[in-house]
């Protein structure tokens, strides 16, 4: 009888822990995106719909970045998203210092690089492309 409640409780523990161990595919898969030289330090899992006035990217997160610290941030869209991810990050005072998008060009980059200059606390901001409506994830890394 004590076997079998042993065996029991391992059974469960194991089944337990493997679905702490799921993830979202679309987060894996853009980790990976990164690059092999990329440490992963978090995500950002980002849904809108659609928002009639542009203007100020819509999701906002703070984080804190530490000087000399290169960091890539790393958009992916999903599916059945409308528009395409862009990044911007300001500054404490409240200035874009980088963005995934180009507005001279029109062009949209899955990632961009970041080499900190000062520690402090940065607003990173999402929205897809004109608004659309769309589901996606920003993925921040540490450059090795």
């Amino acid at each position: 009888m004590k076997k079998i409640i042993i065996t029991l409780t391992f059974l469960f523990a194991i089944g337990f822990m493997s679905f702490g161990q799921v993830t979202d595919p679309l987060i894996s898969n853009c980790a990976v995106n990164a690059g092999a030289n990329a440490k992963y330090l978090k995500d950002f899992r980002i849904q809108l719909g659609k928002s009639a006035a542009q203007g100020e990217l819509r999701y906002r997160a703070n984080m804190s970045l530490w000087k000399n610290t290169k960091y890539r941030f790393t958009m992916c869209n999903a599916e059945n998203s409308k528009g395409q991810l862009i990044l911007a990050i300001k500054d404490e005072s409240n200035k874009v210092i980088l963005s995934s998008f180009d507005k001279k060009s029109g062009k949209i980059y899955s990632f961009v690089d970041f080499e900190c200059q000062k520690s402090g606390i940065y607003q990173i901001n999402y929205d897809f492309t004109e608004g659309q409506q769309g589901s996606g994830v920003g993925v921040v890394s540490m450059i090795k």
